[in-house]
């Protein structure tokens, strides 16, 4: 959804975009290739296109340069691509590596956003606990990382 608003800027117009995004999503999957990128890059790249082709089809009147300049595929190139699928491979690695509640309170709280005390709450555990796993699974992702 933070990626439709952020193209679109109004609330109505990215759920829009996203429900178009889920649809492709759901008929491509077949398609997905882990090995080229994690399943959130893949998925963030269909709302993002699909938020671009949106905004070029809806477009009433021709774009002044600095509107253009706005819209600039600025898309990384096949290099970028392969250096972040590689990253992405790594750190899916690594993050498999990881004890189950490490793993799982990194990933939530950084996909959903979510401080320490709200993830504890989300998982119904302690602060303490919460605030340990993702210590603990920080440490442990760095250091698979630089290996």
């Amino acid at each position: 959804m933070g990626v439709a608003l952020r193209f679109m800027g109004r609330r109505d117009l990215a759920e829009e975009v996203l429900q178009e995004s889920f649809v492709r999503i759901w008929n491509n999957a077949v398609r997905y290739q882990p090995h080229l990128s994690a399943p959130l890059t893949w998925m963030i790249n269909i709302t993002r296109n699909q938020a671009i082709d949106q905004l070029r089809k809806h477009r009433e009147r021709p774009l002044g340069e600095r509107e253009e300049q706005q819209l600039e595929d600025e898309s990384p190139s096949a290099h970028e691509l392969l250096d972040s699928a590689r990253a992405a491979q790594a750190l899916n690695r690594c993050l498999e590596s990881l004890d189950g509640m490490q793993r799982q309170s990194i990933t939530v709280a950084y996909f959903q956003g979510l401080s320490c005390s709200e993830l504890a709450e989300h998982l119904a555990a302690p602060l303490g606990s919460v605030k340990s796993w993702i210590r603990r699974g920080m440490e442990r992702l760095r250091r698979c990382l630089e290996s």
